[in-house]
């Protein structure tokens, strides 16, 4: 895996690539810090949402050895991006296609020989990944939990970040964690919060106060609330049954906010562009 990523940067040294701009897509990571919080969850039930509003959309599941979307789609890949690591196969080789609008990486679980990743490997994979950004408007990266340096090298070589957060103050303190983190890192990481499993729109707010002013107040940071989504039982349902929550319930009170996250996204997309332009 390092003999070719090492080639690749030389290669792209050579050939004046390196730092490149991405192609159109958008490349926006989910992480959490702490694990349980609903981040796979979220970070489905958006691709998913985003696939509807006609956008173009590609889910690689990072969660090392203990992948799950595979699971809560009911679907047994039969290459995983394990195959990417051992140098076996591309990215684009491991793409399945859930529905025409959006697609999946599939991670893998339980291996005894999954290889444990380095800088090199990750500019390798970031490399490969903006290879894939003509072909969708979204790539977007579901992070394991944890706050390891691999975790935080590779947030704070993405542009947006979306952390999934709890009210619970452990799981505000964990976000919190790898805000600080990036932020010792020297990290430009755009970070915005969704909080997840509320009970209100208020609790939403309190939680997401709590964590923005000790951002702002001993990491001069400024984190953004994307949105949030509330309890609903029915989430362990649609879990349970293998089905994606948002297609299995349209219509709900929680599909509606995970369809305006997905909406929120789009407009602060064009926003983006249209400062660049």
């Amino acid at each position: 895996m390092i003999g070719q990523a090492e080639r690749l940067i030389e290669l792209n040294k050579l050939k004046g690539l390196q730092g490149k701009v991405p192609g159109k897509g958008e490349i926006i990571a989910f992480s959490s810090g702490k694990g349980g919080t609903g981040k796979t969850f979220i970070s489905l039930n958006v691709a998913y949402a985003l696939s509807k509003l006609n956008k173009k959309v590609l889910v690689i599941d990072l969660d090392a050895n203990l992948s799950n979307i595979n699971i809560m789609l009911n679907i047994k890949p039969e290459k995983t991006i394990i195959k990417f690591y051992q140098n076996k196969n591309s990215l684009s080789e491991l793409i399945t296609i859930y529905e025409r609008n959006l697609h999946f990486i599939f991670g893998d679980s339980g291996k005894i020989d999954y290889p444990h990743t380095n800088q090199t490997d990750t500019d390798y994979f970031l490399s490969s990944v903006r290879d894939l950004c003509n072909d969708y408007d979204y790539i977007l990266l579901d992070i394991g939990a944890g706050a390891g340096d691999d975790i935080i090298y590779l947030l704070q070589n993405i542009h947006t970040n979306i952390l999934t957060i709890n009210p619970e103050p452990t799981a505000i303190m964990d976000a919190y964690v790898i805000i600080k983190l990036l932020h010792n890192a020297g990290s430009a990481t755009n970070n915005l919060i969704i909080v997840n499993r509320c009970f209100s729109e208020d609790e939403a707010k309190t939680a997401f106060n709590n964590l923005s002013m000790a951002a702002s107040h001993f990491l001069k940071e400024t984190v953004t609330l994307l949105g949030y989504v509330e309890h609903d039982p029915n989430v362990n349902k649609s879990i349970m049954s293998q089905e994606v929550y948002l297609k299995k319930i349209p219509r709900s009170k929680i599909s509606m906010q995970l369809i305006k996250l997905a909406q929120t996204i789009v407009q602060r997309t064009r926003m983006s562009q249209t400062k660049i332009r």
